[in-house]
């Protein structure tokens, strides 16, 4: 998963940018408002983690500026403000959820992985699909009431497939989406992941495969 996080306070970004790196997010970091703001509008990402204190370009205008430039991607907003009123000025503007400063490391992290879940169509912190459980909140994953040692980076790749079951993902929105672009689109590196997944999984055709397609769960 690709976050952008949009933070000028430079030892809180990086401490944030840790963080969400150790959960196996691929994160994005701008220390200004306008920089912020192009990298969202030229880069696909699962979610913008947006200050509202920045300089060059606030953060109220960059989510403005992203909703009228039709920029969909989820929005989480970290401001000082407590005021209920301008909370319901942000939802207004097109934020998704907000955290009000200082808040706990395990706070945010509760609020991505619920934002995600909610953009991906899941309710739950749980996927069940037929013999295989996922528990999105431990990053865990069971088959048959059984836990499966996956990789971070191969968990990272069953969650995706899971998240847009139903659907073909192809092998480049893999890299960009779950590798962060550590691999070259020609490389077989996406294969190698899903063999290894496929074989730890043990279930047959779990992960469905079409050339010049991609790789489908469901």
């Amino acid at each position: 998963m690709r976050l952008l996080l949009i933070e000028d306070d430079a030892s809180l970004a990086k401490a944030l940018k840790e963080v969400l790196e150790k959960e196996g997010y691929h994160v994005s970091l701008a220390l200004d408002g306008r920089r912020g703001y192009e990298l969202a509008l030229c880069e696909e990402f699962d979610l913008i983690v947006l200050d509202l204190l920045l300089p060059s370009m606030g953060g109220e205008e960059v989510l403005k500026s992203l909703r009228e430039s039709g920029v969909k991607t989820p929005v989480l907003t970290l401001t000082v403000v407590s005021d209920l009123f301008k909370k319901v000025d942000l939802f207004a503007l097109g934020a998704d959820d907000y955290l009000t400063k200082p808040f706990h490391l395990e706070e945010l992290l509760a609020r991505v992985r619920a934002i995600i879940r909610r953009s991906s169509g899941s309710t739950s912190d749980i996927m069940e699909l037929g013999e295989v459980r996922i528990e999105m909140n431990k990053k865990r994953v069971l088959v048959n009431g059984q836990e499966v040692p996956l990789t971070a980076t191969e968990y990272t790749v069953l969650e995706y497939l899971c998240l847009n079951r139903g659907r073909y993902v192809s092998r480049e929105e893999i890299i960009e989406r779950c590798l962060s672009y550590r691999y070259e689109p020609e490389s077989n590196t996406v294969e190698v992941f899903i063999s290894r997944i496929r074989k730890k999984l043990g279930i047959k055709d779990f992960i469905k495969s079409s050339r010049g397609f991609g790789y489908r769960v469901g």
